[in-house]
Order: structure tokens, then C-alpha cells, then sequence
């Protein structure tokens, strides 16, 4: 048979795209990651297959399935899902920031599976405003007049910028014009408020009078940007927020950008933590936003306090109808911040990471090396003392001591063992510190330990 000929018939013999959807191991990801999906796989995997018969690969049709499995696998891993984090990131962006506890989520299973009062005021009878209750466990726990939520920090400062800087000068230090992730730059967001951006002193020196020299008839505000994902150490000087509150008179008002909201107070986090939202407020400003998936251990929010007239005047800014969030952000943070009133602020899922004790996560892993392959282990892991970060733009420079696993394994470079674990179900994140991969228990739960087992072992396994 001509070679033509022979190359003709191999491709000849590909199956049909909707036959290959009928195969069962195929057609189970439909479910999964949708028909369409699917589809795309089995095509991209039959030109791919067709390209190598045609550069004198080998035609084996169990090879053409594994491509279609391999893409599905591939897709399917980009959906949303859970992840086991052995980082040792506390507040990890890239993976959900603060994690949210399972309690709050059957409670929202409870209560939103259906219809709710989202905007509905039940004691009167009438329409009613969204988020008043959680709005209203805010004030409680900063002492604010007023509170509105928004969906994201960044959005609290772009609409406060937009209705009280339009076309106004906003006064802000040198070293707090911060860039927050994605890129997002606080000039940037002031440009695109309408505001003007009017710049303060230097990188490590702002004073007092370097304000008030800037405040003129054109000015409506003095912005101050807690610069929670950097430190600048050494000869440095700023005006503490009282004091600035002391030279915002009327018509300028002062509005404090807190990044990361903290409602706790606890010996256990140690000196130099995160002062709580409460302390920030009482120190003057007209107006202060942080973030509620940050220390507040809630999910994506803005969350806006302060003076009350300026808040009523924000809720009826054109822009609040694009920022506004929905029933499942109010629910989340009410529940959330219920824990909080209540004096169970150490019962939120984040917190309980926060104040395990070194010895806690030490024991983590002692148990997990015990579920491990007695003979490899000895052979291949590692008790290591490690430290965990806060992360997501929250206590930069400071680390907490923690305890994880550290592989070495012949034959295998770490990026390999990053690859195989992230590949698992559910995937398992872990770092490569030193050289060595490593698994840090700190961020680790109770519901983890079978699934990081059975991966350790399977690892372990393929090793021999």
C-alpha cells in the first residue's frame, strides 16, 4: 500500500466527534464542565491526533481518548473549587483570601435556598433597604454613626473620592500612595473619580505642615491610605490620624482608607497587630473603609463607617446601584460580624487560624506523618519548622511560627512535587522554600487530612 494511501486510511479511521461524545469515560465530563466544553476537547484533541498521523506519529486510538481526557481534566481543573492550603498564607488572594467557616455556609444554605427579605422590612410591612441590619452590626462594633457596604475596598474609595473630590483637590502623603493588587494604583482611582490628586511630602517623611501648606479653597479632602501590604522602616515621620483629623474643617473632611479591617483584641496576636477599626475611628476620621475578606474574616466587600450625613449622601450617589452587593454578600458578613457583637470573634474561621498555638500545628503534623507510608516516610518526609505569613496586603514583615512537611525525594526536583500535588483531587497548594517542597500545616483543617493523606501516599506509592 502506497504511503499516501496508508496515511489516508489512518485518518479515515478517526472517529466522529459525536461518537466519540457517546464514550463513556468522555461523556462524563459533560456533567462537569458542560457539552460545549466537551465538545472543544474532543475537536482540538482530533486535529492534534490527525497533525501527529500526518508527521508520522503513531496512530493508536487509546492515545487520541487520553488527549480528549487530558483537555476535559485540564478544564474541569479551572473551575471553582476547593483547595487544600499547605502555603503557609493565612489570607491567601489567590485562593479565596479569608476562609470562610462551614457553619455560616449551612446557615446560608438554611436561610437563602429560596426567597428571602433581601428587600423586604418585615416588622413594617414595606420596602426596605438592603443590608440595614448589617449595616447596622457595623456601627455597633466601630462606633460609627452610619455604614454602608459596597463590593469591594477599592469601590469604597472610588465612591467616596466621586462624591465628596470630584473636581476637588484630595490631599494625600507621598508614602501612602499605594498600589493594591491587580495593579489598582490610589492615583489611578483618583483620576478616574474626577478628583486631583494633590501629593504630600516625601516616601519617608510627611509632616503636619506639609498638610496644612496644601490646604487651600480647592481642597475637599485629606485621604490617608494605611499602608498594609509595605512598611517603610527606619528615618521615617508621619502625622498620627488625630492630628490630621485636627486641620479637617469644614467644608474638608478626612477619610481613612483602613485596608484590612480588624475587630479583634488578643494578647495571642502579640504587640504591633492591626489596630481594630473601632480604635482607627475614634481617632477622628470623617470617614473610614476597609475590606471584609481581609482580618474580618468575611468575604469580598467594601464596607464604609463614619459620619452619618456623609454616608446618606454616598447612599444616594448614582454609582451605589453598580456597587451594591447582593443577598449572599449581606448574609455572609451579618453572619460574620454577629460573632463578632457577640463576643465570638474567636469562633470566625479565620480567627481560629489565626490563634492555634505553635504546639496545635506542630501535632498537625506529627498526625499526618503518622497516616503516611510508615518505611517511606522515614525515607522521604520531614518534620520542619517553618513560618507562616498573613498575607493578602495585611501585616507585611510579620511571620508566625509553624510546622510542616518537607520532601525530598530522588530523582524529582520540588516544581515536580508542586505539579503533582496542585494536580490532585481536590488540588493541594503547597511552596518550595529552601530548595525543598514543603507542606505548612498552619493553614491546614481538620476535613484536609484524609484527602493530603491519601495524596502523600499515592506520591509515596509511584515512588517506590
Amino acid at each position: 500500500m502506497a504511503h499516501n494511501d496508508r496515511i489516508n486510511n489512518l485518518l479515515r479511521a478517526i472517529p466522529q466527534v459525536e461518537k466519540l461524545a457517546r464514550d463513556s469515560e468522555i461523556s462524563s465530563f459533560i456533567e462537569d464542565i458542560g457539552r460545549n466544553q466537551v465538545t472543544r476537547a474532543i475537536r482540538s484533541g482530533i486535529d492534534e491526533f490527525r497533525e501527529s498521523i500526518l508527521n508520522g506519529g503513531e496512530a493508536d486510538l487509546v492515545l487520541l481518548k487520553d488527549k480528549i481526557i487530558r483537555r476535559c481534566i485540564y478544564k474541569r481543573s479551572e473551575k471553582l473549587q476547593r483547595v487544600i492550603n499547605c502555603t503557609g498564607v493565612i489570607i491567601h488572594t489567590n485562593l479565596g483570601r479569608s476562609p470562610l467557616g462551614g457553619d455560616i455556609l449551612e446557615s446560608l444554605k438554611e436561610n437563602l435556598a429560596g426567597y428571602c427579605n433581601l428587600e423586604y422590612h418585615i416588622p413594617t410591612m414595606k420596602r426596605g433597604k438592603r443590608g440595614g441590619f448589617a449595616e447596622e452590626l457595623i456601627c455597633e462594633l466601630t462606633g460609627g454613626e452610619d455604614a454602608l457596604i459596597v463590593n469591594n475596598n477599592a469601590s469604597s474609595v472610588f465612591l467616596i473620592l466621586n462624591e465628596f473630590a470630584k473636581g476637588k483637590e484630595a490631599v494625600v502623603s507621598r508614602g501612602e500612595l499605594i498600589q493594591i493588587g491587580g495593579g489598582f494604583r490610589i492615583p489611578d482611582i483618583m483620576d478616574q473619580s474626577g478628583a486631583r490628586l494633590v501629593e504630600v511630602g516625601t516616601t519617608n517623611i510627611t509632616t503636619l505642615d506639609d498638610y496644612k501648606s496644601a490646604i487651600n479653597e480647592k481642597t475637599s479632602m485629606i485621604f490617608s491610605a494605611h499602608t498594609s501590604n509595605y512598611r517603610i522602616q527606619g528615618f521615617t515621620e508621619s502625622p498620627s490620624l488625630k492630628e490630621l483629623a485636627s486641620i479637617a474643617k469644614p467644608p474638608v473632611i478626612f477619610v481613612r482608607d483602613l485596608g484590612s479591617g480588624n475587630f479583634i483584641n488578643d494578647e495571642r496576636t502579640g504587640s504591633g497587630f492591626e489596630q481594630t477599626v473601632f480604635q482607627e475611628l475614634s481617632q477622628g476620621p470623617d470617614l473610614l473603609c476597609f475590606s471584609g475578606d481581609k482580618l474580618a474574616g468575611a468575604c469580598q466587600a467594601g464596607i464604609i463607617t463614619g459620619r452619618k450625613d456623609l454616608i446618606a449622601a454616598l447612599r444616594k450617589n448614582p454609582l451605589m446601584r453598580m456597587l451594591r452587593v447582593d443577598k449572599v454578600t449581606y448574609y455572609l458578613l451579618q453572619e460574620t460580624l454577629l460573632k463578632y457583637v457577640n463576643e465570638k470573634g474567636s469562633n470566625v474561621e479565620l480567627w481560629k487560624t489565626i490563634l492555634q498555638s505553635g504546639d496545635k500545628v506542630s501535632s498537625k503534623v506529627s498526625r499526618l506523618l503518622r497516616m503516611a507510608d510508615a518505611e517511606k516516610r522515614k525515607k522521604f518526609l520531614k518534620k520542619v519548622s517553618v513560618t507562616a505569613t498573613y498575607g493578602g496586603g495585611t501585616m507585611p514583615m510579620s511571620e508566625v511560627k509553624s510546622s510542616g512537611i518537607e520532601f525530598d525525594i530522588p530523582g524529582m526536583e520540588p516544581e515536580k512535587i508542586y505539579e503533582y500535588f496542585i494536580s490532585c483531587s481536590p488540588p493541594i497548594a503547597g511552596a518550595v522554600k529552601n530548595d525543598k517542597y514543603v507542606l505548612d500545616l498552619y493553614t491546614v483543617f481538620e476535613k484536609d487530612f484524609k484527602s493530603l493523606a491519601a495524596s502523600i501516599n499515592e506520591l509515596l506509592s509511584n515512588r517506590g
